[in-house]
């Protein structure tokens, strides 16, 4: 049974609208294809919130790409008559080449695997999906009216554009569906400085020219304390109880949401510029932890260590520095001793005695790394060192791992 003429939202008629005022992808102010330019355009949003939607998705769930390649696809260039996959079935001309267009339609092919196969699991594919359609739906369900110039100039029944008149001439109502000619419309402009007349004495009156000020949106403040108390709530929660599940990806994960809810607000209010860096710093603080060694789950601050007789198995923190000191340390010369040190995002130093072998494997994803007597920088090092002293009290096998930060072992 059909009832989507009892649901009040007519979703065919909706479709169908927005295929015939699709964005058109701009040639000025764009980043890759200017998808997300012409959303922004077309709907009379920042294109910045529009590229924060589509990085955050490709993140979880790798929605964004896919989405991004869609519409570099299926939305014309300004100045094209139709778009790419229109143009490669030959209903028209297209800047974008048959080649081109083909090889973008490749490309939806992994990005498709992506979304279901992608490194959080299916349901955030799925998820992600549901979030960008949804966000374009509320988009066009209130906003269609907007932005209408970046709607394609040309329909399969000929131009979409109004008649334009030269200069003194009369309006005239014929193309007005509303009997209205466009030079009759008396709209008031909310930009447009407001005129004040201030008398100064009896002979002379000064006339100032005042903008009003746009109310300030509160959508940024509010998301961004409702972050904060759902932070603070999370680790009492998680101290309280003692949830070992709730590791730091998971609450960053949550306020990341917290605060892209509150992007998706801002994006109809026209407020909350001030969360697209905090939502992406979180975002990308999320993933890190995520694939880091630790999970985010060993610890914060500073780790100071100087054991003498016994030598733990490994020393790690998520956020902080760890100092591994074993110039005190007891070793024994038929027994290597061996131990690890490991941050998620911080320093890795050890010292190590001038008079033990040394057999250490120093690595980082991001960062410098001093191993010994051999140094290296940028991302993804692996630095094996092999040292051996005459005459030595005993040898140390070690790992040191940094995922964002330095590696720095030496002989003390």
């Amino acid at each position: 049974m059909n009832t989507t003429k009892h649901s009040g939202i007519n979703i065919e008629a909706m479709v169908a609208d927005f295929w015939a005022t699709r964005p058109r992808r701009p040639r000025q102010g764009r980043m890759v294809a200017g998808v997300a330019a012409g959303i922004g355009r077309r709907y009379g949003i920042d294109p910045v919130i529009v590229r924060v939607a589509l990085v955050v998705t490709t993140v979880y769930g790798g929605a964004g790409v896919l989405f991004y390649l869609l519409g570099w696809l299926a939305f014309a260039e300004d100045n094209d008559e139709v778009s790419a996959i229109e143009s490669l079935i030959g209903r028209g001309r297209s800047s974008v080449s048959h080649a081109f267009t083909v090889l973008l339609g490749v490309l939806c092919f992994p990005a498709v695997a992506w979304l279901w196969n992608g490194q959080f699991g299916f349901f955030s594919g799925v998820l992600a999906a549901a979030a960008l359609l949804g966000g374009l739906f509320l988009l066009h369900r209130n906003r269609a009216d907007l932005g209408v110039p970046g709607a394609p100039t040309m329909t399969s029944g000929g131009p979409m554009t109004a008649p334009s008149y030269p200069p003194g001439a009369t309006a005239t109502a014929e193309w007005d569906p509303l009997g209205a000619s466009p030079l009759l419309w008396d709209l008031h402009d909310p930009n447009a400085p407001v005129t004040t007349q201030v008398a100064t004495t009896d002979d002379d009156d000064t006339t100032v020219m005042r903008r009003p000020r746009a109310p300030r949106s509160a959508v940024g403040g509010v998301t961004m304390g409702l972050a904060v108390l759902t932070a603070a709530a999370l680790l009492i929660f998680k101290a309280a109880l003692g949830a070992s599940w709730l590791s730091l990806p998971h609450i960053l994960g949550i306020v990341t949401g917290v605060l892209a809810g509150g992007l998706v607000v801002g994006a109809f209010v026209r407020g909350g510029r001030g969360l697209v860096v905090p939502t992406v710093l979180v975002g990308v603080a999320a993933v890190v932890l995520t694939n880091a060694p630790n999970g985010g789950t060993a610890g914060f601050g500073d780790l100071r260590a100087n054991p003498t007789d016994t030598l733990a198995a490994s020393y790690n923190r998520s956020f902080g520095d760890v100092r591994l000191d074993l110039t005190n340390f007891k070793f024994d010369k038929e027994k290597p001793a061996r131990t690890s040190v490991s941050v998620d995002a911080g320093e890795a130093r050890v010292i190590v005695p001038a008079n033990v072998n040394v057999d250490v494997t120093c690595t980082a994803d991001v960062g410098d790394v001093r191993c010994l007597n051999v140094s290296q920088n940028w991302r993804d090092i692996t630095l094996h060192q092999v040292d051996n002293v005459p005459n030595a009290a005993g040898t140390l096998q070690l790992e040191v791992h940094a995922g964002a930060g330095d590696v720095e072992v030496v002989r003390g």
